[in-house]
């Protein structure tokens, strides 16, 4: 009896305790810290990492955050510094990769028929028709500063940003409802709220775990206790004049100045030191307009299996290089740490050679882009928009290119004809067809004439995104010689020629678009990337697909199944009806020749540091710095 009593006791007692910390007991699970932390913890400076992470924070595990087998992934060791070069601005593309945090994920660039899974947000639900999504923020998660993650940061986004005309002339078409409209939101709770659309959305979880399309302090997230301080609803207009006159801009020019302040996705400047941010790293100190150093974020709400607050490297420093050829030399002399998003293979032999010498590993892995050849559809020359839009032009340009020269000259082998347009190389057959278009008259030079008398033109603008841009360009320019066309090819700033895509004043344009593999993982990018963007599809028929219709060019019967067959993709109500549009999709690219591509499946070296780990060994090159959180020095 006496036992029993005793028994009840320690029962009662071990029930109090539970009554009484038992929330804070799970909620302050012991977890592992970098070290700069702890000793910022014991200042006094740095609440306790338990106080820091989510509730519930994301355990990075391989086969879900990293498809399994393409790296073998390791518990981490903290510090160092990863250095990381671009040229144009510091970081470049291989920074922006890095800062990439989608509100939900998928293993590595996508899985096919697999349901994302949470990330920034912690999980949704789906209705049964496909149109209500029920959205879950991790509670306890904090912005860099701090600062809770609530739905207000969710509300702001939508009303005050999304809805505002001023900063949002366009509400963006992935965003809205079949007609153009803005979805519908509701706020549940502080951790809770909804998005309703007028009809089914299969896609668009499929959307919100893509590293392109939103990252945090984009769309439907923003650190609004921050952004109100540059937001005329929340701080008058008379108090954002100094800041205004600062930068240079108008009385009225609010809306310029709150997109300087906040993380937009895109690049790094001075203005954006302070603005809170969920990636991995915050951006601390720019000593000049080249160099930013990028520190590891105290509140980052992602711990590896053992319970080790992520990332493990402490520091980033993203310099700039003048020029993309001084690439090489930077990487042999062992100054590059992570280096993809210029790296050419026509330097592969180099970098094989010095591996040793510069401490760095060379590793072969898929390019996740490809490069078009896209044509402005609504050149206000209508004799030009005459020619463009007759196939057979098309079809002409692109037997004229000789695939199997740029697989060998420009990829070294690395690549493969393309699937998603004719691969034949056909040069006589391309004659055939320009003289049968009407294009058979020609100059005392020899240049095929246009209708109108004037001589067949063509010019080629590139802002060369990657290495292999410029010799591709090259060979066009030989190729449609070949065949008549007096050709030419132009280098363009990036900034200027976005003004002149802008302006409508391009012909052919030689950018860049996504490996159909990773289209095939993910449909949306074909709104992302294919529909919704003037470098693409010319911005007429821009205009005319992001206003559904009530603005710009509406493209010709033959061309218009590019851009229905998506409407149909996105409101379908199941993943196998989505699948079906997509091969009709595909198809339509192929039989219109909407635009070309010279090949598919390009291998690309990525450089690493040889003491870095949790590298992948497989797939995708950017993976490596979509994954920058784990990377860790050995």
């Amino acid at each position: 009896m006496k036992r029993l009593v005793i028994g009840l006791i320690v029962v009662s007692l071990l029930m109090g305790l539970f009554v009484n910390f038992g929330s804070v007991s799970f909620a302050q699970k012991k977890y592992n810290e970098a070290p700069m932390l702890a000793e910022l913890v014991k200042q006094g400076k740095l609440p306790p990492v338990e106080q820091r992470l989510p509730e519930e924070p994301l355990v990075y595990k391989e086969g879900e955050e990293v498809l399994a087998g393409d790296m073998k992934l390791e518990i981490g060791k903290y510090g160092g510094t990863l250095r990381i070069v671009n040229p144009g601005s510091p970081g470049g593309g291989e920074w922006w990769a890095i800062s990439r945090e989608p509100l939900l994920t998928q293993s590595g660039l996508g899985e096919p028929g697999k349901k994302p899974r949470g990330n920034v947000f912690k999980g949704y639900d789906m209705s049964k028709d496909a149109k209500v999504f029920t959205f879950y923020l991790r509670k306890g998660m904090k912005w860099s500063d701090g600062e809770p993650v609530t739905t207000e940061d969710v509300r702001f986004a939508y009303e005050d940003v999304l809805l505002n005309q001023e900063l949002r002339p366009t509400f963006p078409a992935w965003l809205a409802n079949a007609d153009g409209t803005p979805f519908k939101l509701e706020i549940v709770d502080k951790y809770t709220f909804r998005v309703i659309f007028k009809d089914p959305y299969v896609l668009f979880p499929y959307t919100l775990s893509l590293h392109w399309q939103t990252w945090d302090s984009g769309p439907l997230l923003q650190p609004s206790h921050y952004m109100k301080k540059f937001h005329i609803k929340y701080t008058p207009l008379d108090k954002l004049q100094p800041l205004l006159k600062k930068h240079g801009f108008g009385d009225k020019e609010w809306t310029r100045l709150y997109w300087l302040y906040a993380w937009n996705g895109w690049g790094i400047g001075d203005t954006r030191i302070g603005c809170p941010t969920l990636a991995p790293y915050v951006l601390v100190d720019m000593p000049t307009p080249q160099v930013a150093i990028l520190r590891r974020n105290p509140y980052y709400w992602k711990v590896d299996a053992a319970g080790n607050q992520l990332p493990y490297i402490d520091e980033i420093r993203a310099d700039t290089i003048a020029r993309i050829d001084m690439l090489p030399m930077k990487i042999i002399a062992g100054e590059v740490d992570l280096a993809r998003e210029t790296v050419a293979m026509k330097d592969i032999a180099l970098y094989k050679e010095n591996e040793a010498k510069g401490g760095y590993r060379v590793k072969l892995l898929k390019l996740h882009t490809t490069v078009p050849i896209t044509f402005n559809y609504s050149n206000p020359d209508l004799v030009w928009r005459k020619i463009v839009w007759d196939r057979r032009f098309r079809e002409a340009l692109n037997l004229a290119i000789n695939r199997k020269e740029i697989i060998d000259a420009v990829y070294h082998g690395f690549a493969s004809p393309p699937k998603i347009v004719p691969s034949e190389y056909n040069p006589t057959k391309a004659n055939q067809l320009l003289d049968r278009m009407g294009l058979n008259k020609r100059d005392a030079e020899g240049w095929r004439l246009r209708p109108d008398g004037k001589r067949m033109e063509l010019l080629i603008e590139t802002s060369a995104l990657s290495v292999e841009f410029i010799p591709i360009c090259e060979l066009l320019v030989d190729y449609w010689r070949a065949i008549g066309i007096y050709t030419t090819m132009k280098y363009v700033d990036r900034a200027l020629l976005s003004e002149r895509v802008g302006a409508n004043q391009t012909q052919v344009l030689v950018h860049w678009w996504f490996d159909i593999d990773v289209i095939r993982h993910n449909p949306i990018m074909i709104d992302w990337v294919a529909l919704n963007s003037r470098s693409t599809v010319s911005v007429g028929f821009w205009e005319w697909y992001t206003s559904d219709g009530k603005k710009g060019l509406e493209p010709p019967a033959a061309i218009k199944p590019v851009f229905t067959l998506y409407k149909k993709m996105r409101t379908a109500s199941t993943l196998t009806e989505i699948k079906r549009y997509l091969e009709a999709w595909q198809k339509a690219i192929h039989d219109t020749i909407f635009l070309i591509v010279p090949v598919e499946e390009i291998t690309v070296p990525l450089i690493v540091n040889e003491r870095l780990g949790n590298v992948p060994e497989k797939g995708y090159q950017i993976l490596a710095n979509f994954a920058a959180e784990i990377l860790f020095y050995r």
